[in-house]
């Protein structure tokens, strides 16, 4: 872009994931997906599903926020304006889930845990899912990003991951697999199918530079991990997965391709992520003809 374009033309905005904008990216990212996982599994009595959540959202979630941050003991700073900023809420809903998941956790190992803690736990953990997308959410100068699918896209999404995660820790320690958990993760990728394009299709209808974005992703300089990172690995492969299991039953399919399933849903759903930010324009101060 020119100099003389900034502004006035849609601007990409570059914060959020060029140079150290990459770890907001991955922090989201594990938070995001840590926190689902610890959820989805504390509701089919999956206590090391639970743990690898919360270490996911701890280790890598926290630990990428923190170095993204820059002045990592300086983040106390960040959680002092929970009434006006969702980066404050964020922290604070995500400080809480570690806490209060950490003595859940450490309880149901030594004693008996809490039916209450674990609510609480749970209510701040889904808080925690969705608090990106209501931070990206409320940017009103980016019209990608200034969506009510946003949030809804990203806890779906979020979900997803989190219960297919959660399957794969329970396979992986010998567990026979459960019917309800398989038919939520059957549930989720529907909804996430149905979320997608309708968050795509109001974006790119609506102000001059959320059709800008949308064109970038679609069919611009993105197209390649759209179509293929997002689609064929993030959607495509999990539905042909899904499918086969209804034809052979969930025992007939090898556990190395439904493994592969899971990787290939993360990877599309981190790279949606990415094309989200890295294709969030601001719209132009200049108003565009048909803006």
């Amino acid at each position: 872009m020119k100099a003389y374009e900034w502004m006035v033309k849609p601007t990409p905005q570059t914060e959020w994931i060029d140079g150290r904008g990459i770890l907001f990216w991955i922090a989201f990212f594990f938070i995001e997906l840590g926190a689902a996982t610890f959820l989805v599994s504390s509701l089919f009595g999956n206590l090391f599903g639970e743990f690898i959540g919360w270490l996911m959202c701890a280790v890598l979630g926290g630990g990428f926020h923190l170095v993204y941050l820059g002045h990592p003991f300086r983040f106390y700073r960040m959680i002092l304006r929970p009434q006006t900023s969702w980066i404050s809420r964020g922290l604070l809903f995500v400080t809480g889930f570690l806490t209060l998941g950490f003595i859940h956790m450490a309880l149901s190992l030594w004693a008996a845990s809490n039916v209450v803690l674990l609510v609480v736990t749970n209510v701040l953990a889904f808080l925690a899912i969705i608090y990106g997308g209501f931070a990206m959410s409320y940017i009103r100068g980016i019209p990608l990003w200034n969506s009510a699918l946003l949030p809804v896209l990203y806890t779906v999404a979020g979900l997803w991951g989190g219960a297919e995660l959660s399957a794969v820790v329970e396979l992986q320690r010998g567990g026979p697999g459960n019917a309800m958990l398989e038919d939520l993760i059957k549930i989720l990728l529907a909804a996430f199918i149905i979320i997608f394009p309708t968050y795509l299709i109001t974006a790119r209808y609506g102000l001059a530079a959320g059709r800008t974005s949308v064109s970038e992703i679609v069919k611009g300089k993105w197209w390649p991990l759209f179509w293929v990172g997002v689609i064929l690995f993030g959607i495509v492969l999990p539905i042909g997965v899904i499918i086969t299991s209804l034809v052979l039953g969930i025992s007939g399919i090898p556990v190395t391709l439904l493994y592969f399933s899971v990787v290939f849903e993360l990877i599309g759903d981190l790279i949606l992520r990415y094309l989200i930010l890295k294709a969030g324009y601001y719209n132009p101060l200049v108003p565009m003809p048909g803006a």
